[in-house]
């Protein structure tokens, strides 16, 4: 009985997480008069996801600001180029009429749906100096984890179209952080597992790096 209480206490505790900073994320975005805080607001509120999913808890507005400010300027800049591809290539699927530059457009889209998913966890989890880098490594994760892409894009369409159907109210408390907090957990998967194979690979080259010293009793050899 005292852990189905402790349960359902974590569960509401979690939905008004999730509102609060839903709401944090509206209030800094407009602070920032919209252009100039949707980047920083979405990397703070991605971080304060990313410290949840590891299990740390924490003060969540004294937080939140440190995290807008951290990678402020950085943020912004990111924010625009995805927002300038973005509209770009709206405009051309809603203009452009021939078949197959509807279908190369499509492509570039979903590529594109991959980057914008990553790019701010990578900020959040990695600490790679560069824009360039990130975006790049952004499309890397995205192609490289394409299963994990997939079930993220398959199972947060079919919750928001079950939400926008039957609960469209419930949107407007949540709507943003709940889709923030799936990228971020799905990218935290994908991290943790390239992790872990990049462990293995090393441990395993450092074997056969002994094996050999070994063999040529302690001679490296190139």
């Amino acid at each position: 009985m005292l852990k189905s209480v402790e349960k359902l206490n974590f569960i509401f505790t979690s939905i008004l997480n999730l509102v609060y900073v839903n709401f944090l994320w509206v209030l800094f975005t407009l602070l920032g008069l919209g252009v100039f805080g949707i980047g920083p607001s979405t990397y703070a509120l991605v971080s304060i996801c990313r410290q949840w999913i590891r299990g740390n808890s924490m003060p969540v507005f004294k937080n939140y600001w440190k995290y807008y400010k951290e990678n402020f300027k950085e943020s912004v800049i990111i924010s625009w180029i995805y927002l300038f591809v973005g509209f770009v290539l709206v405009v051309d699927l809603l203009t452009v009429t021939n078949w197959y530059l509807r279908m190369l457009l499509f492509i570039i889209s979903f590529i594109y749906l991959l980057s914008f998913v990553y790019i701010f966890p990578i900020m959040a989890h990695y600490n790679w100096n560069g824009i360039l880098l990130k975006i790049k490594m952004s499309f890397l994760f995205g192609i490289s984890c394409l299963q994990y892409s997939l079930v993220f894009f398959l199972v947060t369409g079919v919750i928001y179209w079950a939400a926008i159907s039957f609960f469209p109210g419930v949107l407007t408390f949540f709507g943003v952080s709940f889709l923030l907090f799936i990228i971020t957990w799905t990218a935290n998967q994908v991290f943790t597992r390239m992790e872990i194979e990049n462990s293995k690979e090393t441990n395993i080259n450092e074997n056969v790096k002994e094996n050999c010293d070994e063999e040529t009793n302690g001679i490296k050899v190139s």
